[in-house]
């Protein structure tokens, strides 16, 4: 929903009314097609009809069957007790693992508030109400405007919460707080920052500042804000690169006499008209992809540099397509019909995952029409026509009928065709290229069409059927990604007539529907009281979730409630968690224990894989047998992908015979590890003590408190947080060779900057050096600072050569590591002659620090480091934990003679 037009009704005095239920519980399943668990009715095999409709309206293409893989079950309820038409009361909803609450932007409240609620099944109810406007307004001669967005991340306890200004013009603020609520820090954000992302790390927040013409006379510049919390400064990326933008973003031009908007604009007006919405992160949280809504485009924003790399456009749908058939008339039947118009897709969420080595995007299709003060674009079909280029295929098909005239459109595109707003649709494009590898197409209104044929496109205020039709449909807005078993799913909210609609992505190209569940109740006395208008979601796994299946929170942000959905799913359990083996004794067998998801018809079978077979390898009947000493991980996941579960294997060594050489039970040597007279010599060229940033010793907070041990933990970790992550299998044969370890909690955080000591350890395990001698003197100014764990590796360490100290002296062991300090290190670990700087191929090479350019280019061609995403090195981005276990196991790979 256009957040403009929510705030501006509030200002205007509207009235939010008392919900007859105020936080109470709603009764679960109303308005489902699932309701009770029965297998939800369809209209199978016939034409999509609302009860008045003809069935010659219905193109044959309808009868497309949309069968639940499982069904999604209301568990529990929030309710804020207030309501309002425009939205903004239950508006974004993040939950926190760390203490089991989930925290709700409430915009319209008096006062404006952030929620914290305890999730539980049932009723739930509000534990705490932290009063927004007063926190922001501590900052002297700040007017508080408007509360947007939050986020949690719990790598640094934080919660972030993105504040407008009071002022159009005027500059927002992030306001950075504690779990509690208590204000930690403020940073200042550009003009209406509408969503905050925080990098999983917790280093870097963004807000997408969209910079909307709301008061006439003052276009803001649109922005994204990127805070360094390390360093504490805030810089603003801004679109003043016009060399970067291509030809298919939409830019607005100049409007009339009567404020309409007759045309396109040039690329210079970008650095105002283009308006960021959304934020999603690439798989090594290093690139942001930002929607720009209004401008039907995507934009890639490197963030340690602070630069937009790409604007690109999305393009047109093509509404003439068999497949992208929709109904545009409000007439009181459900009519999916082909017309010679596009569609301009217009999305407001996206969000990432990885698959196949590649990142993907998934963005919901809304549409938006510029509407402020002397400035919109909001038209209909009626006076678009006359102006229509008379030989182009709109205005054949126009030409002597009234019928599409209220249709709505675009006033400001070319005039050879009808432009409308929004595809109502979800899509899948490839990050790299914005490529398009999937579309929805007419997939949301055949589903509506089959479900709830009596409020088939009816709007979020009223539950009148075809409301919407002329306008946007369903209108899909936020969306989320999540993983279930060994399956990626896409989650889509459809504002308008509610619900949310499940598809699996796993493959992107071909993308299939899994659910869709609507809990909204059309038949209430209240139209606004029953979860009306999903407009956030979240995602929460079965491994965080308190009912140990997967569960997602949705936000109404017109009836003020919160949902708690349960996907049924299949579900894998093993009888046991861990085995213990001796390579070459005897076998041990796992069972597994299927429930099939609620409508799955799964025979109880399961596929069994384990991380390093070397180790310790499993049958299809799930006989677990140990080869030689290490940790493995076994994996059972169900016929149909959606359940799964692990078990950890450790196999201790052989008992050696007499004419045998005895293998110290307590240190097993991982396969194909170096010795360590393969150490390399000592470098002479320590980094620049410039290059590193600030130590994370002045940010706490930024730092995961639980540190690594620095022996492998006594069996393989089934590290809850790596299913589906582009490294997982890295991670678990990394861990099974002993070069690292997870936390405490069960936690591996693959996207978390591995530290300077962590890493030095990593890289010493790899060379064979298991267990250091006594730490001696270390000569690092900062000796007595390095964590006992980690002390005699780094004396290790630096009598190798493999590190040396910053100009001051100092080892700094919760230093961050950059991609280019990575490459130094791994040039020195590998033993590689690096006196000479080869063309590394880089889109970036000029960017790499003098002293890391040939270790980056001997990394690269020993095939050690690889690019980022378009072929950049990003030698200021900080090296994650998966990337370390990536680059560990290349080194061991290395001819002996390498290293």
């Amino acid at each position: 929903m256009n957040r403009y037009k929510r705030k501006m009704s509030r200002t205007l005095g509207l009235t939010l009314s008392l919900s007859a239920a105020a936080m109470a519980l709603l009764p679960a399943g109303i308005g489902t097609a699932q309701e009770g668990g029965a297998e939800p009715a369809s209209i199978v095999g016939q034409a999509l009809a609302a009860p008045a409709a003809d069935a010659a309206d219905v193109p044959t293409a309808s009868a497309a069957v949309y069968k639940d893989l499982f069904s999604v079950t209301k568990i529990g309820s929030y309710s804020e007790g207030i309501t309002n038409k425009d939205g903004g009361v239950a508006e974004i909803v993040k939950y926190n693992r760390d203490n089991g609450r989930f925290y709700l932007v409430n915009g319209s409240g008096n006062p404006p508030s952030l929620d914290i609620v305890k999730l539980a099944e049932g009723q739930m109810v509000k534990e705490k109400q932290i009063d927004i406007r007063a926190l922001a307004e501590q900052e002297s001669g700040f007017l508080y405007g408007d509360l947007t967005s939050v986020d949690i991340n719990t790598a640094a306890g934080r919660v972030f919460a993105a504040v407008q200004a009071k002022g159009a013009g005027d500059p927002g603020r992030i306001l950075e707080l504690d779990y509690e609520g208590k204000l930690i820090r403020t940073y200042e954000a550009g003009s209406q920052p509408d969503m905050v992302k925080s990098t999983p790390d917790g280093r870097y927040v963004l807000t997408a500042n969209e910079g909307e013409p709301r008061e006439a006379g003052i276009d803001p510049e649109g922005s994204v804000t990127i805070v360094d919390r390390q360093s504490h400064s805030v810089r603003h990326a801004k679109f003043d690169d016009p060399s970067i933008i291509d030809d298919l973003v939409h830019i607005r031009g100049d409007a009339d006499a009567k404020g309409l908007i007759t045309g396109p604009g040039t690329k210079e007006r970008a650095l105002t008209d283009l308006e960021p919405e959304y934020i999603a992160l690439s798989g090594d949280a290093a690139t942001a992809y930002v929607t720009l809504q209004e401008n039907n485009a995507v934009a890639e924003l490197d963030i340690a540099s602070g630069k937009f790399l790409s604007v690109k456009g999305l393009g047109f749908k093509d509404f003439s397509k068999p497949e992208n058939a929709l109904d545009l008339l409000k007439d009181g039947k459900i009519s999916l019909e082909n017309v010679p118009f596009f569609g301009q897709y217009m999305p407001d969420g996206i969000a990432s995952f990885q698959a196949g080595g590649k990142t993907y995007l998934i963005t919901g299709n809304e549409g938006d029409a510029t509407d402020f003060p002397g400035r919109k674009n909001g038209s209909t079909v009626k006076d678009l026509k006359a102006a229509l280029d008379p030989n182009s295929a709109a205005a054949k098909f126009l030409n002597g009928t009234t019928v599409y005239d209220k249709v709505e459109a675009s006033s400001d595109m070319a005039k050879d065709g009808i432009y409308m707003y929004g595809g109502r649709s979800f899509s899948v494009w490839d990050a790299a290229s914005m490529k398009q590898v999937y579309d929805s197409g007419s997939g949301f209104e055949r589903i509506t069409a089959e479900r709830l044929p009596n409020n088939f496109n009816a709007s979020n205020d009223k539950p009148d059927m075809d409301s919407r039709s002329p306008k946007k449909g369903p209108e899909p807005e936020d969306v989320k990604i999540g993983h279930v078993g060994d399956r990626t799913l896409a989650f889509i909210g459809l504002e308008r007539v509610g619900g949310v609609m499940t598809y699996d992505v796993t493959n992107p190209e071909d993308a299939r529907f899994v659910n869709y569940t609507n809990t909204r109740d059309f038949g209430a006395g209240d139209p606004l009281a029953s979860d009306t208008a999903p407009e956030g979601i979240e995602f929460i796994s079965a491994a965080d979730s308190p009912t140990g299946q997967p569960l997602l929170l949705v936000a109404f942000e017109v009836s003020g409630t919160v949902g708690v959905l349960q996907l049924n799913a299949t579900r894998v359990t093993l009888d046991r968690s861990d085995i213990a083996l001796t390579a070459g004794g005897d076998a041990a067998s796992l069972k597994a224990t299927v429930a099939a998801g609620t409508y799955g018809s799964d025979n109880g079978a399961v596929t069994w894989t384990s991380s390093a077979p070397d180790i310790a390898s499993v049958d299809g009947s799930g006989k677990v047998t140990g080869h030689k000493a290490g940790t493995a991980v076994i994996r059972a996941v169900s016929a149909d992908g959606y359940g799964a579960a692990e078990a950890a294997v450790k196999v201790a060594a052989a008992t050696p015979t007499p004419s045998g050489t005895p293998t110290p039970s307590g240190t097993p040597t991982p396969s194909g590890t170096p010795t360590p007279t393969a150490t390399p010599a000592p470098s002479a060229t320590p980094a620049p003590s410039a290059t590193p940033a600030p130590s994370a010793s002045s940010s706490p907070s930024a730092v995961p408190t639980a540190s690594p041990a620095p022996t492998p933990s006594p069996s393989a970790p089934l590290f809850r947080d790596i299913s589906g992550h582009w490294a997982s299998d890295s991670i678990r044969q990394a861990s099974a060779q002993g070069l690292l370890t997870g936390y405490a909690d069960g936690s591996f955080r693959p996207n978390e900057p591995v530290t300077r000591l962590e890493l030095t350890v990593m890289l010493l395990r790899a060379m064979g050096v298991k267990e250091p001698g006594p730490a001696g003197a270390s000569g690092f100014s900062d000796g007595a600072s390095i964590p006992a764990w980690g002390r005699a590796f780094a004396a290790e360490a630096a009598k190798r050569g493999l590190v040396s100290g910053y100009e001051d002296g100092s080892f700094r062991p919760e230093q961050r590591v950059t991609r280019a300090e990575l490459a130094v290190l791994l040039s020195r670990a590998a033993g590689l002659e690096s006196g000479k700087a080869a063309a590394s191929g880089f889109s970036d090479a000029a960017l790499i620090p003098a002293w890391a350019r040939a270790a980056a280019a001997s990394a690269q061609a020993a095939g050690l480091l690889q690019g980022r995403e378009g072929g950049r090195f990003a030698p200021a981005a900080q090296t994650t934990r998966a990337e370390a276990a990536v680059v560990l196991l290349r080194l061991l790979q290395l001819p002996q003679q390498g290293r």
